[in-house]
């Protein structure tokens, strides 16, 4: 005689609900942030300058790998930046550059909101890897909320395949989105 596991009387199910409902609310609070920046860039929304630079200041940025930790040295170039259009000028405007520049250097530099880039690092790959992963995130947290999976004793993947309103559909659907979610992710990332 075999029995069946009730996950639903544990609370079980409610916990891998609310670990849904918690994966969809952060794909949204993240995808909000970043739509607002990727509009900006592609748009080429910001204000053209130029930043005078005083001082440069070294410092490194890590980079773990699978095999070895690497270093990569940046530099904070500060000074002064003013808009090519005129009037908008700031003072202690510091951008990160990948070689120290000598006092006094003139540099393109980017004004967008209160942020200041060059333009080169306005790459939108960033933000679609982002907002990508949020696609993936948000198709991963609906599974959950449907299904109850998610939790240390709850249903196993197949038991919430089978849990699904609408079968099979909806999951091929869900499987697809987060899919395509995720390698789009990848893609992004690696090229950018």
């Amino acid at each position: 005689m075999t029995t069946r596991q009730s996950y639903g009387s544990t609370g079980t199910l409610w916990v891998g609900r609310l670990l849904g409902l918690g994966l969809i609310l952060l794909a949204a609070v993240i995808a909000a942030v970043t739509v607002p920046e990727l509009r900006g860039e592609l748009a080429g929304e910001g204000t053209d300058g130029t930043l005078t630079v005083s001082s440069c200041e070294v410092h490194t940025k890590p980079h773990y790998g699978t095999r070895r930790r690497t270093t990569e040295l940046k530099f904070g170039c500060t000074g002064t930046w003013k808009a090519h259009s005129g009037g908008a000028a700031y003072e202690d405007v510091t951008v990160e550059t990948s070689s120290r520049l000598e006092s006094d250097t003139k540099i393109d530099v980017v004004q967008a909101d209160d942020t200041f880039e060059l333009p080169e690092d306005r790459a939108p790959g960033k933000d679609i890897a982002i907002l990508a992963f949020c696609l993936s995130l948000l198709t991963f947290g609906a599974f959950c909320l449907l299904t109850g999976f998610g939790t240390r004793n709850g249903p196993g993947l197949a038991a919430s395949w089978q849990r699904l309103p609408g079968g099979n559909a909806t999951g091929y659907a869900l499987g697809g989105v987060f899919a395509v979610g995720t390698v789009t992710a990848l893609a992004c990332a690696l090229t950018v």
